[in-house]
């Protein structure tokens, strides 16, 4: 009896796309690592999702020692819940501060029931990406796209 004909079309499907999936998140986390970090990033979002949601917040930009705040706007596809999010993490690929600004999307899957730690890359539209580790507190189940704009503040 062949895999094809015992798990079926779609299980095997799923397998491929999985396995996929986990080699390009450990690819990206390699490649990741031999870069040095351009800037440390702190964001503060409070999130409302019922199958499409929004986000909204603040952070702080360290870049060349100098601290840059910003507005978050994000959105979700796949998302329920309400929750408030704290992420830290460290900012690649900029080798100018004009850079910085525009939308950052990831797709991802996440659950949180009344607290939970994530992680999660987003890239940008000029390829600076940020590596951000995040703590939630409220009910968030996120199986979707994610993504944030980030402007600076003067």
């Amino acid at each position: 009896m062949n895999i094809m004909s015992r798990f079926g079309i779609t299980y095997f499907i799923a397998l491929i796309f999985v396995l996929s999936f986990g080699f390009f998140m450990t690819f990206s986390a390699n490649a990741e690592e031999e870069l040095q970090p351009s800037g440390k990033i702190t964001i503060d979002e409070k999130q409302i999702n019922i199958g499409i949601g929004a986000s909204w917040g603040q952070g702080v930009l360290t870049y060349k020692g100098v601290d840059y705040k910003f507005k978050v706007k994000g959105f979700k596809a796949g998302a329920v819940g309400i929750a408030k999010v704290s992420a830290v993490g460290h900012v690649y690929n900029m080798d100018d501060l004009s850079k910085f600004n525009g939308t950052y999307t990831a797709a991802s899957a996440a659950i949180a029931l009344g607290g939970g730690v994530g992680g999660q890359t987003l890239g940008n539209q000029n390829d600076v990406y940020m590596r951000l580790g995040s703590t939630q507190k409220g009910v968030n189940i996120n199986i979707g796209l994610d993504g944030i704009t980030v402007e600076l503040q003067e």
